[in-house]
C-alpha cells in the first residue's frame, strides 16, 4: 500500500516566499501547511501530523532557532530543514546541533529544494514503514473484533478453546465492552455455527412473562394463552442461547434455569411433561455476581453452574493499545456508510483518544467516531473532538500548576462524573469505590 502524501510545514514571515515554497512543494506532490510566525507554527505542530518542518531563521518576535529547539524537544521524530537569506557559520552550526538535516541559502532553485527534501525524508519514510509493518504484525482481526493488546490476544485464545464444545460460559465486564460480540464469536466461529443463536436481554423481559418467554407455554396455561408458544430456549435448541444481564433474572426464573442446566430439559408453563434440549448457554453480566449471591439476590449454585468458563471483557481504558485498530475499523465501516471512505484521523487526535478514560468503553468510542465522521472534513483533528473528552484526558494540573494529590483526586472524580452524566452509581463503578466513599471524597 503506498504511503500517504507527506505533510510539510513551511514557516517564513515573507508571504511571497511562503507562496513560492507552497507551489514548489505542491508540484512535488506534497501536502503543505503554512505559518508566517513561530507561534503559528507551534499551533500547527500541536494540531496536525507533520512529516517535515521547513523554517526560515530570521523572523520577528521568535526566531527559527527557537522553533528548531521546540521541535527537537516536543517532536523529535520530525525532520527539519533550514532556509535563510542571511547565512552565517554560527547559525549553520546551531541549526545542525538542533537537528536540522539541511541548510539552504536563499535564493535556491527548485532542484536544490527537491534534493534537500529527499535527503531529509527517506529516514522518515523508513520509520513510518517500520511502524506500519510492526502494527500489521500486532493487530489481529477475529470474527468482527479487532485489537493488538495482550488482553485481546488472550481473549481470542480463550474463544478458540471453548468454541467447539457446549461448556457454559460467563462473560463478565462493564457495559459497552462487547460482551455480545464475544458470545457471537464463540458461536459463529465454532462447530455449531450453522445452528441457531438466540440473544436474550434478561433485564428487558417483563417479570410476569419471563418463564413463558424463556421456556414457552401451552394453550390455556394462563389467561391470554390462546395457543401453545415456543420459548427462547426451545428456539435455540442445538445451538447457543445468550443470556445478557443475567444478574437481573428473578430468583424464580433462576431456579428454573438451574434445572435446565442440571437436567438438560425444559418444561413449558402449564405442560405436564418436560422435553429434552441440547444447547450451549452463554451468559453475561456487568454486575458483581458474588456480591449478589452474598445479598441473597442470586443463587450460588446457579452461579457455579454458569461459571464453568469465565471470560473477562476488559474495559477499554485497560487496553488502550486497541484504541487505534478499533478506530480504524469504525472509520472504515462508517466512512463508507456516510460517503467518506477516505476519512482519516490525525496522530494528535489519536493521542487524545488514547488519553481519555472511556467510561462507555468500545460502544462510546464507536458512537463518537460516527459523530466525528459526519461532522469532520477529510481528516479528524483534535479540534473536532468534544472538549469534554479532551479535557478529561489532560494531566491533573491547572494553568500549568501541579495539583495536590487531594485536589487531583477530586478533579478526576468530577471529570468522571461529567463524562457519565453525573450518574454517581456509574462513576463509583468506574472509580472502583462505593457511593458512600464517593460522597466522602467530594465533601
Amino acid at each position: 500500500m503506498p504511503l500517504k502524501k507527506e505533510n510539510i510545514l513551511i514557516v517564513d514571515d515573507n508571504y511571497d516566499m511562503l507562496e513560492l515554497l507552497h507551489r514548489n512543494l505542491k508540484a512535488l506532490d506534497f501536502h503543505t501547511y503554512k505559518a508566517s510566525s513561530v507561534e503559528e507554527a507551534y499551533a500547527v505542530l500541536q494540531e496536525s501530523p507533520i512529516d517535515l518542518l521547513i523554517t526560515d531563521l530570521q523572523m520577528p518576535e521568535k526566531s527559527g532557532l527557537e522553533l528548531l529547539l521546540h521541535a527537537k524537544e516536543h517532536f523529535p521524530e520530525t525532520p527539519t530543514l533550514v532556509i535563510t537569506g542571511f547565512p552565517t557559520i554560527d547559525s549553520a552550526v546551531q541549526s545542525t546541533k538542533l537537528g536540522a538535516q539541511e541548510y539552504l541559502i536563499k535564493p535556491f532553485t527548485s532542484d536544490e529544494l527537491r534534493k534537500a527534501i529527499q535527503t531529509a525524508l527517506p529516514t522518515q519514510r523508513k520509520t513510518l514503514e517500520a511502524k506500519s509493518a510492526e502494527s500489521k504484525v500486532q493487530v489481529m482481526q477475529y470474527s468482527g473484533m479487532v485489537g493488538s493488546s495482550p488482553n485481546f490476544h488472550q481473549l481470542i485464545d480463550t474463544i478458540e478453546r471453548v468454541k467447539d464444545n457446549r461448556a457454559t460460559v460467563l462473560i463478565k465486564g462493564e457495559s459497552g465492552t462487547g460482551k455480545e460480540l464475544i458470545a457471537r464469536a464463540i458461536h459463529y466461529g465454532g462447530a455449531f455455527s450453522k445452528m441457531p443463536f438466540v440473544a436474550v436481554n434478561c433485564g428487558a423481559l417483563p417479570e410476569n412473562l419471563i418463564e413463558s418467554e424463556l421456556f414457552g407455554h401451552v394453550k390455556g396455561a394462563f389467561s391470554g394463552a390462546n395457543e401453545t408458544k415456543m420459548g427462547l430456549f426451545e428456539a435455540a435448541d442445538s445451538g447457543t442461547i445468550f443470556l445478557d444481564e443475567i444478574g437481573t433474572l428473578p430468583l424464580g426464573a433462576q431456579t428454573r434455569l438451574l434445572r435446565v442446566l442440571q437436567d438438560k430439559e425444559i418444561r413449558k408453563v402449564g405442560a405436564h411433561h418436560p422435553q429434552k434440549i441440547n444447547l450451549r448457554i452463554i451468559s453475561a453480566t456487568n454486575a458483581d455476581i458474588p456480591d449478589l449471591v452474598s445479598k441473597g439476590l442470586f443463587r450460588e449454585d446457579l452461579y457455579y453452574r454458569l461459571n464453568v468458563v469465565t471470560i473477562d471483557s476488559v474495559a477499554l481504558r485497560h487496553r488502550k493499545q486497541d484504541i487505534a485498530p478499533l478506530s480504524q475499523l469504525f472509520l472504515s465501516k462508517y466512512g463508507s456508510e456516510y460517503g467518506k471512505p477516505e476519512i482519516a484521523i490525525s496522530d494528535k487526535a489519536m493521542q487524545a483518544l488514547k488519553a481519555y478514560h472511556w467510561p462507555g468503553n468500545v460502544r462510546e468510542l464507536e458512537n463518537l467516531l460516527q459523530r466525528l465522521i459526519i461532522l469532520s472534513d477529510a481528516t479528524i483533528e483534535v479540534k473536532d473532538i468534544p472538549s469534554a473528552l479532551t479535557d478529561a484526558g489532560r494531566p491533573s494540573c491547572e494553568d500549568g500548576v501541579l495539583l495536590s494529590l487531594r485536589d487531583a483526586e477530586v478533579a478526576h472524580i468530577r471529570k468522571v462524573l461529567a463524562a457519565v452524566g453525573n450518574n454517581k452509581t456509574k462513576a463509583a463503578e468506574i472509580l472502583q469505590i462505593d457511593r458512600k466513599t464517593l460522597r466522602i471524597k467530594l465533601s
